[in-house]
């Protein structure tokens, strides 16, 4: 028994490059300090007398942020570089973090997340690209879900120590934040040197995949592209609740402190830590675009479920059923833009794929903080629709899209 568990990890996160690896590893060491987003309404309401709708709107300036810095990670590919853009975007991220907390004003605070925002966000599609450029094609999907996991297992840490800080004073969630942001920008800078395409040991098939991928073809003239995204929109304005009304809803639904909301983030991670590379491997028998479909269902059937209890086990329940979903979802959605991308402009795909959730962390603390005011249990039922909605779309577009294989 252990040694076919051992085996089924070898499997997972076999012939992946050292190039992938290290790109992961900067991402969990820049994702262990992330604690922000996580308590950010928290703050605004607690610290800083922000009212739900104001708090909202901050994650909203945020968003904007985000689709700015996406739309240029991926655009600046090209001629920057993938692995140059991340080195750039993770320091120039650092001051910002230290500057956050001297402002106490709505429009101090929202340019500043906005600056935040664009540097941090503009990493995402760089280091999209970058690993579509260090792994083999049939190794992409697997690839990101490690990028998913050293994400996932940073936050497993970050959010739980967070908890605990913002105890203490919510100035340290910014400190913490921005000295990892910077250390992981120092790793990448170490490993990959900081040229055009830098990495240790280029060989000739990686450099001509890279040419190969920064082709003419548009992602704003592929609709089967452009439904997929808006599938993955929907889906993203429920699941980014967990950065908006979630933490709240906790606290009054379920009356759990911050340590202990920071835990329940920590149940997710731990599990995307522990299952998502062997998921991913094991489902790469099926159906692409049917297995998303059904990884989005979960999730919303998780936030859907959340106003049937008030007890805190039932929100770890809740929590593992999203987890589930999301680890069905997000590395597999990623790895069909990334083979949608293939003889294209990949840093564009790419680009406008990051740029889906951007704008979905515009629009999701809007109606989630607008709707919580009305009725905080609404916006948990409308997401078992949207859950309907996207297994039912990807299912058709399963049947008309070529990648499907």
């Amino acid at each position: 028994m252990v040694r076919s568990i051992a085996n089924a990890y070898r499997d997972a996160y076999g012939g992946l490059s050292r190039e992938v690896w290290a790109l992961s590893v900067a991402l969990f060491v820049n994702r262990c300090g992330s604690m922000v987003l996580a308590f950010l309404t928290l703050y605004l309401t607690q610290k800083l007398g922000f009212t739900m709708l104001e708090a909202g709107s901050i994650f909203s300036v945020f968003g904007l942020g985000s689709i700015t810095g996406s739309f240029l990670g991926g655009k600046l590919v090209r001629s920057v570089g993938a692995v140059r853009i991340q080195i750039v975007a993770l320091f120039a991220a650092v001051p910002v973090f230290l500057l956050i907390p001297w402002f106490e004003s709505w429009p101090g605070v929202a340019a500043s997340m906005f600056l935040l925002s664009l540097f941090t966000e503009s990493v995402r599609p760089a280091n999209n690209v970058a690993v579509t450029q260090f792994a083999e094609r049939q190794l992409q999907t697997r690839a990101f879900g490690l990028q998913r996991m050293a994400v996932n297992l940073g936050f497993s840490i970050g959010p739980a120590i967070g908890g605990m800080l913002a105890e203490i004073d919510f100035v340290w969630l910014f400190v913490v934040d921005g000295i990892s942001t910077g250390l992981a920008g120092l790793f990448l800078y170490w490993f990959f040197g900081f040229r055009r395409y830098a990495k240790r040991g280029d060989t000739a098939r990686q450099q001509k995949q890279a040419e190969q991928d920064h082709g003419d073809g548009s992602p704003l003239h592929d609709w089967q592209f452009l439904f997929f995204m808006f599938v993955v929109f929907a889906v993203s304005v429920v699941f980014l609740q967990f950065h908006a009304t979630y933490p709240k809803y906790m606290n009054d639904q379920y009356s759990l402190s911050k340590p202990q909301i920071g835990l329940l983030f920590s149940v997710n991670t731990v599990l995307i830590v522990v299952l998502e590379m062997l998921i991913v491997n094991f489902v790469r028998r099926f159906s692409l675009l049917r297995t998303i479909g059904w990884g989005c269902l979960l999730a919303c059937i998780g936030f859907g479920i959340l106003p049937a209890s008030q007890a805190a086990w039932f929100a770890v329940f809740s929590m593992i059923v999203i987890t589930l979903g999301e680890m069905f979802m997000f590395p597999l959605a990623t790895g069909f833009a990334a083979r949608r991308s293939a003889g294209r402009d990949q840093g564009s795909y790419m680009g406008w794929y990051a740029m889906t959730f951007s704008f979905a962390s515009v629009v999701a603390p809007l109606i989630g903080t607008a709707v919580y005011e009305i009725d905080r249990d609404l916006l948990w039922h409308a997401s078992l629709w949207v859950g309907c909605f996207s297994v039912g779309s990807l299912y058709w577009l399963a049947s008309r899209v070529e990648l499907d294989d």
